[in-house]
């Protein structure tokens, strides 16, 4: 029993030691984003990612994306899911419904839409599934 208790904390030992080369993390307040100038084309403010792990290829990932006040996204469809988390700022989509701080969105595969922002929004999305603009 001692020694089965010995090799399971040795295994544990392993795994987290092997962790840190598995880890990426960064800090929202350090980033250096990345300006998407074709969704900043012809708009009062700019809109930025920070790239995660989205792949572009598959369309499967996740990034942040922050929009200035006063901007709005590219039209697009969803292939998949979309999930997004709203950490400052509001988003209003075509249907009039906004989203706040805090809220949780998990938009449908198929669904297509825009959004715009009044105050700027910072948000973490993730896809699963390719979005295909639709302007």
């Amino acid at each position: 029993m001692i020694q089965q208790k010995v090799e399971l904390e040795h295994k544990i030992f392993l795994i987290m030691k092997n962790l840190s080369s598995h880890r990426k993390v960064h800090n929202i307040e350090t980033l250096e984003w990345e300006l998407l100038e074709e969704e900043s084309n012809n708009q009062q403010g700019n809109i930025y990612w920070f790239n995660l792990s989205y792949d572009d290829q598959k369309g499967e990932g996740s990034y942040l994306y922050k929009m200035e006040p006063n901007t709005s996204s590219k039209a697009h469809e969803h292939t998949g899911p979309e999930e997004f988390f709203i950490l400052e700022g509001d988003l209003t989509d075509p249907d009039g419904y906004t989203y706040n701080k805090g809220d949780f969105v998990q938009l449908s595969s198929g669904s297509s839409h825009n959004s715009i922002t009044k105050t700027g929004c910072t948000a973490v999305v993730t896809h699963r599934g390719k979005f295909i603009y639709s302007e």
